[in-house]
């Protein structure tokens, strides 16, 4: 017999969204500690905020956008408030530079306010990524329970995914991808084209994004519908694209970097399955590392078979755009570049934890269920003996 009670709805929420703050917190540090906001490069947090920074990077305008739309309508009496309170007694009370001494940018009077502003979204857009892949996984998947625990495991390997730069959109995009899935599976067209609108001014990439979408909106609609749904995402993502490098299009920097030859070069180095890096503090394996490669072999073959159809679909259209691009335009083992594959990998981990549960419950039932009359009766000579044997379990 069970002796599990059902937690009140309220009580379930509440100790959900703690641990998943927690989650959220500690990914998110793991990301600050290594690549804070790119303070000594050409594409800092300032020069985002200000519009002067490199291409590509400059088209990645949502949270520097809101800073300064925020910015500009909080009184200049309270911003002088803030400011001072941060100055009062250096670095003690500016809490991002006592424990961060490298984010120099967070200290700066100039800056600071909008600084801040970006860190509370970008972890913001964390903690509601968890939220957003744990309702994704109960609608493509179906375990309650896998779903979960998915989004805890995804916080938990994202900083690793970081490998050669980490960025304050790398958090939010995870999250619109999350979201686009869930509304796409909800049939919520409107909410869907509105976040396809802001997921691409926080990044281009969500406009292939799109792409990968198409499966799940086949669900629930027709053939002609799915066309004519995806083409109108499409449009929209291009539109937004198309106006954000227009408005920046003297900026210096280029849309895209050739990388083919020397990302072909490092790929066939055997060296360079065996790099290491520090997380959390801790040495850990990084990139393409073999230990990567294996667990990764290892969720696929204990979940490709149980995937639905249409999360195998999804990852079919991921892989055949990004391998391609990320071999020839993107920097040597930076797996956020990978990132169109983010949520194949949350429906994998799901459905392989889902598996694990399955297989539990099954042995534990096999367990304690009641042996057959037949092996029950045994010879009298021995019956004390096993009586004694049985009792206490």
């Amino acid at each position: 017999m069970s002796n599990r009670v059902a937690l009140p709805r309220p009580t379930a929420w509440i100790l959900l969204a703690f641990i998943y703050y927690l989650a959220a917190a500690a990914s998110f540090s793991g990301f600050f500690i290594k690549w804070h906001f790119s303070e000594a490069e050409k594409y800092s947090l300032p020069q985002m905020l200000e519009g002067t920074a490199i291409r590509p990077f400059v088209y990645r305008q949502l949270l520097p956008m809101t800073a300064n739309a925020i910015d500009s309508v909080i009184p200049q009496k309270s911003k002088t408030t803030f400011l001072n309170k941060l100055a009062e007694d250096p670095p003690v009370s500016n809490p991002i530079h006592r424990y961060f001494p490298s984010a120099t940018d967070a200290a700066n009077p100039q800056y600071a306010l909008r600084y801040f502003l970006v860190y509370a979204m970008s972890f913001l857009s964390m903690f509601a990524a968890m939220f957003a892949i744990r309702g994704a996984c109960i609608e493509v998947i179906g375990d309650r329970v896998a779903a979960t625990l998915t989004p805890l495991a995804i916080a938990a390997v994202f900083p690793l995914i970081l490998t050669e730069g980490g960025y304050y959109y790398d958090m939010p995009e995870l999250m619109f991808m999350a979201l686009g899935i869930w509304l796409a599976v909800k049939r919520r067209i409107v909410p869907l084209a509105i976040v396809t609108a802001i997921a691409t001014l926080n990044k281009e990439s969500y406009l292939l994004f799109v792409l990968t979408l198409v499966p799940f909106i086949a669900l629930r609609h027709s053939r002609k519908q799915t066309f004519m749904l995806t083409g109108g995402l499409l449009a929209l993502a291009a539109a937004v694209n198309l106006l954000i490098k227009f408005r920046y299009a003297g900026n210096g920097g280029g849309t895209m970097e050739y990388q083919l030859m020397s990302h072909i070069q490092y790929l066939i180095n055997p060296r360079n399955y065996f790099r290491m890096e520090m997380n959390y503090g801790i040495l850990t394996t990084k990139g393409f590392n073999v230990v990567h490669l294996l667990l990764v072999a290892l969720l696929l073959k204990a979940s490709w078979r149980g995937l639905p159809q249409v999360v195998r679909t999804h990852a079919s259209i991921a892989l055949v755009i990004t391998v391609p691009l990320f071999i020839a335009f993107c920097y040597r083992d930076e797996l956020r570049n990978l990132s169109l594959l983010t949520m194949t990998l949350a429906f994998v981990t799901c459905t392989t934890i889902s598996t694990a549960l399955q297989q539990a419950a099954a042995r534990a039932q096999r367990q304690t269920a009641p042996l057959p009359a037949a092996q029950a009766r045994m010879p009298a000579s021995r019956e004390p003996v096993a009586a004694h044997e049985v009792a206490p379990r």
